[in-house]
């Protein structure tokens, strides 16, 4: 969803509350199975927009463990600052009034089109840094995954390697391994 910010953006101290209830958002990074809910406030500050508030929605995950995929509850917690610019504003010329975004990550969409703001892609960027790096879903009480209803251990056995001599050496330093004892017998 897109928001036109120009009413906060020309009177300074101005907040306005926005109730969030939007869809779902789908695309290759992330899958909600909830619209996206809560309540975000937009204050000018004069030289800054203050956007605070908090979301929740639902994810679909994919496990760790098992790779089944199951619905994982999020919730945001949104505090975003961003300095606003002053231009113009002459007798005869409207003061103009730019949103100043910091370049930090390249590969992500701008939030300020003019006075224009992506809510959607806020929304998006902060649901891509809750992800987390190994999901899990909530398990029983001895552990178990509640989809797959395996122990860790056992869905990993079949990709460990088993080891009969802690001590042996992996070939592909055997040469180093006897470069290293030579230089030892050397030494002493």
């Amino acid at each position: 969803m897109r928001l036109d910010i120009s009413e906060i953006l020309h009177r300074v101290g101005k907040n306005i509350p926005y109730d969030l209830d939007e869809t779902p958002i789908v695309d290759e990074d992330i899958e909600c199975v909830e619209p996206i809910t809560g309540r975000l406030a937009f204050t000018n500050a004069g030289s800054t927009l203050i956007i605070k508030g908090n979301a929740e929605t639902c994810l679909a995950l994919s496990c760790g463990r098992c790779s089944e995929y199951f619905d994982a509850p999020v919730k945001l917690s949104v505090d975003e600052q961003f300095e606003l610019q002053y231009s113009g504003g002459g007798l005869r010329q409207a003061q103009q009034i730019d949103v100043i975004e910091d370049d930090e990550n390249p590969i992500a969409n701008k939030l300020f089109q003019g006075h224009i703001f992506d809510l959607t892609e806020m929304l998006r960027q902060y649901l891509l840094v809750e992800i987390p790096v190994r999901p899990l879903p909530a398990c029983d009480k001895e552990g178990r995954c509640s989809h797959c209803h395996r122990l860790p251990e056992e869905i990993l056995a079949p990709y460990q390697e088993t080891h009969e001599d802690e001590n042996a050496i992996n070939p592909a330093f055997a040469r180093l391994a006897e470069y290293m004892q030579e230089s030892e017998s050397e030494e002493v």
